[in-house]
């Protein structure tokens, strides 16, 4: 009777060890790199499952990055630099707009100069 507790003492041990495992694995794959020397990622907008849209700096110039699972897209060049964009959030009094408010703003002067 002893062998047998220690034993599902064991089992619950190593199942509890694979779960945490298991989790970790899940969440580490969530985590990405905030910012290197001439690369960050200034927002990341999650828009479905393994499907995101990332404002990125490279070297102070600023882009919208698509990334989905099996592919990843340049979507659009901003003109503003991202010492640029921080200024405007700065100078904005109070609230700082969401990520959604300025892909829309920048969405539609795209298409507005495309006309």
């Amino acid at each position: 009777m002893e062998y047998f507790k220690l034993i599902m003492a064991l089992i619950g041990v190593l199942a509890l060890v694979f779960v945490l495992f298991w989790l970790m694995k899940k969440l580490n794959s969530r985590v990405y790199m905030n910012s290197t020397r001439n690369l960050k990622i200034l927002e990341r907008v999650n828009i479905g499952q393994d499907k995101c849209l990332l404002l990125i700096s490279v070297c102070g110039k600023c882009m919208v990055i698509g990334v989905s699972q099996n592919h990843t897209e340049k979507l659009c060049d901003l003109e503003q630099t991202e010492e640029e964009i921080a200024a405007a959030i700065e100078s904005k009094s109070g609230e700082n707009p969401s990520f959604s408010e300025s892909l829309k703003k920048v969405m539609g002067n795209m298409f507005d100069k495309k006309k």
